[in-house]
């Protein structure tokens, strides 16, 4: 047996036995969450370690066929999208660019740690698990007694050796500039550079026995309550999307775009739509997701016709929206609730008229760029129907997911393990009722629950680091006294205004934002941007919830605009007109978070004023799209109409009650003697 074989036997194991874990966890409560989240956090280091030396053993060339049964965990990375969007590139001219920058010895030693990185991971995977092992071994006496007679040089050691571990496959799995934050949380918190700093950003500074402290080894920092609420709520979603894909959910929903396709006069463009919302919401990462779902719906739309930019933006946009979108957020749900501690249903009550608002401009946003550029598809066929039988037995599992946390309320474990249960029990008795009751039927189902165990694990791996470094963040910039400073400098720089505090709040949510996962920017943004906005009044779900729009909203927001950047290069476009045409369909999303920071009955309901405002807020929002696109879905417009609709679409949706209602009554009307006159010849446009 080869090692690659052995190696790929390994990651079976360990990735089944990671999501056993969970399951048995969230079936039985054996031990604290804690100390749970501490075995959790081992396994999935090492598993992310181990599939990132299979990854490069693969790429190397030697023996691929060994991993055949071990799907790229680089589908749901940011890692592998970030490679798609920054070195998509044949060897030879990276070689060369290389040469011409360092010369040959820079191109040998890339060459010489591409080569000792298999060896460097599985290193790696080994320090993982004896670094938590220890604190496993140790973690009465870590939890109880050190805090009392403190800390031995050996815990020290080993709580900076866990930093590193976590920064290190942050790196990896996310990039340097998301590694990079949390590096230079521990470098601005340390003794070397805080005491130095000027103004708001000087403080005493902490030895390096205090970062270890606070940023793991007394069970805080790298153990805070992102890596508990990761290591359950999170987990075992992801996981279950992850069976779900080993079952063939990805397949169908493929097959499924593509019948559509013969039947929509909009063709590919609204199921691209819908297909990057509901994968975004379950993966987290907007990159992630346009690599992904991208990677097929961007080459469709522009068969159909649709502009290489305009399908890159609108698959960007769309796969950073999908962090919205209940019941998962891209796991930012969890977070929310456990930071505000609230239930989780009312977070996803909160966030379902927002989600709702914002995919309408989308959808509507797609539909006028069809019709206005003359991009509709030709009816080729009928729907076979007969498709959506064969997809219907995923019905059952996501029917228990949305009765579990909606009617009976459990908590996103618990719902999640019983998913995942009718996920496997569902599986087994369509295949044996489709494919016959028979032993080879029984192995082949028992075959494909052991993958999707595997591959929930596998998908779930590269969140694990990130999870544990942000907690380092967290608490180096909480121990610093640099979020209560930062909130207090954003209220002064206000001068008392409101607006001026919101567009304050805007701007760093967006930068703070750029080049990360979602969770990752709502996590930072939430501490370093939310308080200063709940000190001036605003209520803590609306404050949480208008920073996290934004900070996923950087996906799509130049310089950065990672989402946009994948699909540009899918798409084969340039990135700034991209990300021109993203600005463009977005427009909308950059709005709504002041309409329900206006409207709070967007966010806290109340019965009949949600449903009035919301009637308002969406006639805002069509008018919006139609001031963006040009097109009223008649007539291409110019500027003063253009301008016209702007105006009113602002003041429908941000504006007091009486004004909204005057907007709307003038939106209307607009549209009314529009749809009134007889339809116009079509005329194409360049726009």
């Amino acid at each position: 047996m080869t090692p690659q074989r052995v190696l790929a036997g390994v990651i079976f194991i360990l990735g089944a036995t990671l999501t056993l874990t969970t399951l048995t966890y969230a079936w039985r409560l054996p031990v604290d969450e804690l100390r749970y989240s501490n075995i959790f956090l081992g396994l999935g280091l090492a598993l992310f370690y181990l599939v990132e030396a299979q990854k490069h053993i693969t790429d190397e060339g030697t023996d691929p066929t060994s991993v055949t049964e071990t799907t790229d965990v680089t589908e749901t990375t940011d890692s592998a999208a970030t490679e798609q969007a920054s070195t998509d590139e044949p060897p030879s001219l990276l070689d060369d660019r290389l040469t011409a920058v360092g010369g040959p010895y820079r191109r040998r030693i890339g060459t010489v740690y591409r080569r000792a990185t298999p060896a460097i991971c599985l290193l790696l995977a080994i320090i993982a698990i004896a670094a938590t092992g220890y604190v496993e071994f140790h973690y009465d006496r870590l939890l109880h007694e050190a805090r009392m007679v403190g800390w031995t040089q050996t815990d020290l050691y080993v709580g900076l050796v866990i930093i590193g571990l976590v920064t290190e496959a942050t790196g990896r799995a996310y990039g340097k500039v998301v590694a990079g934050v949390v590096a230079l949380s521990v470098l601005y918190a340390s003794n070397f550079v805080g005491p130095h700093l000027p103004g708001l950003f000087r403080h005493t500074g902490m030895d390096w026995e205090q970062i270890s402290r606070e940023g793991a080894i007394s069970l805080t920092g790298t153990y805070g309550f992102i890596l508990t609420v990761g290591a359950t709520w999170v987990a075992v979603f992801i996981m279950f999307a992850g069976m779900a894909k080993a079952f063939g959910l990805m397949e169908f929903i493929i097959r499924v775009s593509q019948e559509i396709r013969k039947v929509l006069k909009s063709g590919v463009v609204h199921i691209a739509i819908v297909s990057s919302m509901a994968m975004g919401s379950i993966t987290g990462s907007a990159a992630a997701n346009t690599a992904t779902t991208g990677s097929f719906t961007i080459p469709m739309m522009q068969d159909q016709g649709i502009r290489g930019d305009f399908a890159a933006a609108i698959e960007g946009f769309a796969s950073a929206g999908g962090q919205i979108l209940p019941p998962v957020m891209g796991v930012a749900a969890f977070l929310m609730a456990d930071i505000l501690g609230v239930s989780y249903f009312v977070i996803i009550q909160a966030a379902v008229i927002p989600a709702v608002l914002f995919y309408f401009g989308a959808m509507l946003a797609a539909h006028m760029l069809v019709l206005k550029h003359g991009w509709t598809a030709s009816e080729t066929g009928s729907f076979d129907r007969s498709l959506l039988l064969e997809g219907i037995h995923f019905l059952v599992p996501i029917t228990v997911l949305i009765y579990t946390l909606v009617v009976m309320r459990l908590t996103p474990l618990g719902a999640g393990f019983y998913t995942i249960l009718t996920l496997v029990a569902t599986m087994y008795v369509r295949n044996l009722f489709v494919d016959g009751i028979t032993m080879n039927t029984l192995v082949a189902t028992t075959k494909q629950t052991a993958i999707g165990l595997k591959q929930g694990a596998v998908e779930m791996a590269p969140l694990v680091g990130i999870l544990g470094s942000l907690g380092v963040v967290i608490n180096m910039l909480t121990q610093t006294g640099l979020t209560q400073k930062i909130s207090a400098q954003m209220i002064a720089l206000s001068g008392g205004v409101f607006v001026v505090l919101l567009l304050l709040a805007m701007v760093a949510s967006i930068l703070f934002g750029l080049g990360m996962p979602t969770p990752a920017a709502y996590i930072l943004v939430v501490v370093l941007v939310a308080p200063a906005m709940i000190a001036f009044g605003v209520q803590e779900i609306t404050a949480h919830m208008y920073v996290f729009y934004f900070a996923m909203l950087s996906a799509i927001t130049p310089p950065v605009a990672i989402s946009v950047a994948i699909g540009s290069k899918i798409a084969g476009v340039g990135f700034l007109v991209s990300c021109k045409q993203a600005l463009r369909v977005g427009a909308p999303g950059f709005v709504i978070p002041f309409a329900f920071v206006a409207n709070d009955s967007l966010i806290y309901w109340s019965f009949p004023e949600t449903l009035v405002v919301s009637v308002l807020v969406f006639t805002g929002v069509g008018a919006l799209v139609i001031s963006m696109t040009g097109f009223d879905g008649r007539h291409v417009l110019g500027p003063p109409r253009r301008v016209g609709y702007f105006v009113l679409a602002l003041a429908a949706m941000v504006g007091p009650f009486v004004v909204q209602v005057g907007s709307v009554v003038l939106i209307a009307s607009l549209l009314a003697s529009t749809y009134l006159r007889s339809a116009p010849q079509p005329q194409p446009s360049t726009d």
